[in-house]
């Protein structure tokens, strides 16, 4: 369930589960905030395959399920996920981690 306590970086290489977690922002072409609030979020980023663009249309305030990777972040993923300092690139470092779930695999809430 997210947000996920304690340092996200500590679960890398295990499955999450998240169940109607809400959408808080989408900054990037492929990677979104969930969670409670600032403070109180985690990175999802999409899989889409080479050069491909994801098909799931995800907005502010939806409700998604999903079932993720937890992912450590290498030293160049804040700049290929497209994260600014505005959108919260500090924050991510921090984590030390994402999470990665392919866009099939996301199941967005009807009501």
């Amino acid at each position: 369930m997210l947000p996920v306590a304690g340092r996200l970086a500590d679960l890398a290489g295990q499955r999450v589960q998240a169940r109607g977690v809400r959408v808080l922002a989408v900054p990037a072409d492929e990677g979104f905030w969930v969670g409670d609030s600032e403070g109180r979020r985690v990175w999802v980023q999409l899989l889409t395959g080479q050069g491909r663009e994801s098909p799931v249309g995800v907005r502010p305030g939806q409700r998604l399920t999903f079932t993720a990777l937890v992912v450590r972040n290498d030293a160049g993923f804040l700049r290929r996920a497209g994260v600014s300092q505005a959108d919260g690139a500090a924050e991510l470092a921090r984590q030390g981690a994402h999470l990665e779930v392919a866009a099939a695999d996301i199941t967005v809430a009807t009501h």
